[in-house]
């Protein structure tokens, strides 16, 4: 579909066959204070320096590939390829350089040409760190692909299928005990059916599809729905399904990016519909070079309850988040977000309402090739308006949320993964006092 310019590829391989003549003084390079340039995201900095005295270590391969890197990320693609290229003739199997030297074909929208060095380095003995970083320049290569199609103004679809089976300590976040002391009486209650937590093995189907297409230079318009459901062996009567549809506008310029759309969210809970929001959201999301990302978002949410009105709320909503790469084994992404909420209740029930604030850390971490390790722990405090008529306070919930899992992906359609998650509610009113155990192990296909 993108072919090759056969005027490059002969310059290249002049260029490899004359550094096979070239001699060369040994002399230390300044790799430190390059590395140290790229670290702090001055990429131009770091290829200023190494030009400096890059007719001296033509056959440095550290050098000349630390230049590519440089070159690269400061936006130069095609003075990249050379550098990368000198390493390849001095060293035919460095895996790293090769994919490295895709990356540039990628920016330079030599996509078929790319896509051959890395199935090549692919079929080498490559550490599980180049495999990595392999497969993570084919996902780039896909993104590029798909964004060449919507420059075209093409329309490009995509959706998954999705199937599940675990196991859930408390399917309805309902207290752990069999009993609970109300103030009001002064006697304990005791707690029944779904009064108290109900366990259960679960099997689950969910899917979604998506629309983007491109109206304009930088301006991108979509759509999509999901849907998820679960059928609980154990309590067949509990059978949750949640519905989202919804859409927005994408604008990028630059390294900035900007999000806004709307949202519909319906849960059933078998036949009854138990929540329905309507919900506006903005993003922005810069990336301020290789290794961090930054955002910031907010969201209106109209929360109704069809069989509990009197519980209906506005949702008002702002956070941020900040990524980090590390530039170790494994590539591992660090994501911290951030977020303040005020929930007014909409009807004359004040305890409907609460203010609420939350952190959350997450890590992905790359195990091997195509097998990745990632997990996230996130704290949550609620505090509620009024004061409980049976318990005679206002109500308090610090929540806390833990998840590890691990998925193996087989090709760019499959991924197998599970997942480990642990949720403790403390509420100082105990009938929301409850914690819960989630294991699920899904098979994804996606297309």
């Amino acid at each position: 579909m993108f072919k090759e310019k056969p005027p490059l590829r002969m310059q290249r391989s002049l260029s490899a066959l004359a550094l096979l003549a070239v001699s060369t003084l040994s002399i230390s390079a300044p790799l430190d204070d390059a590395r140290a340039l790229l670290a702090r995201g001055d990429a131009a900095g770091a290829t200023v320096l190494l030009e400096k005295s890059l007719d001296q270590h033509l056959l440095d391969v550290d050098y000349n590939y630390l230049m590519g890197i440089a070159l690269l990320d400061a936006g130069k693609p095609g003075d990249a390829i050379f550098a990368f290229e000198r390493v390849l003739a001095i060293e035919p199997g460095n895996a790293l350089a090769r994919a490295e030297l895709a990356r540039a074909m990628i920016a330079l929208t030599e996509y078929d040409a790319a896509r051959v060095e890395l199935e090549q380095v692919r079929r080498g003995a490559i550490p599980a760190s180049v495999a990595a970083r392999v497969e993570a320049i084919l996902a780039e290569l896909d993104r590029a692909i798909a964004a060449k199609s919507l420059s075209s103004g093409a329309a490009v679809f995509s959706g998954y299928i999705e199937g599940e089976f675990g196991y859930d300590s408390n399917i309805n976040t309902a207290p752990n005990s069999n009993s609970v002391v109300i103030p009001l009486f002064g006697l304990p209650a005791s707690l029944t059916g779904f009064a108290r937590s109900q366990e259960s093995w679960l099997v689950g189907l969910n899917g979604g599809f998506s629309v983007q297409k491109r109206i304009s230079d930088g301006v991108d318009v979509y759509a999509g729905v999901d849907i998820r459901a679960r059928y609980h062996p154990d309590q067949n009567d509990y059978t949750p399904v949640a519905l989202a549809v919804g859409g927005g506008v994408r604008l990028t310029r630059g390294m900035d990016q900007f999000s806004l759309g709307a949202s519909q969210f319906t849960y059933y809970i078998g036949q009854f519909r138990n929540d329905d929001q309507q919900s506006v959201y903005g993003q922005w999301q810069r990336q301020l070079d290789r290794l961090n990302v930054v955002g910031a978002f907010a969201q209106y949410v109209r929360a109704s309850h069809p069989i509990a009105p009197l519980l209906n709320t506005n949702l008002y909503l702002l956070g941020g988040t900040w990524t980090r790469s590390l530039e170790t084994s494994g590539d591992p992404r660090v994501t911290l977000t951030a977020w303040v909420a005020d929930d007014r209740e909409r009807g004359p029930i004040p305890t409907a309402g609460r203010n609420f604030l939350g952190t959350k850390v997450a890590l992905d971490y790359k195990l091997q090739e195509k097998l990745r390790l990632f997990g996230s722990v996130a704290v949550q405090a609620s505090r509620y308006g009024g004061r409980s008529v049976f318990f005679g306070v206002p109500r308090k919930d610090d929540r806390y949320d833990m998840n590890v899992g691990v998925s193996y992906r087989t090709d760019k359609f499959w991924t197998y993964s599970a997942q480990l998650t642990h949720t403790k509610n403390q509420s100082n009113i105990a009938i929301n006092d409850f914690s819960r155990d989630l294991l699920v192990v899904t098979a994804r296909r996606e297309f």
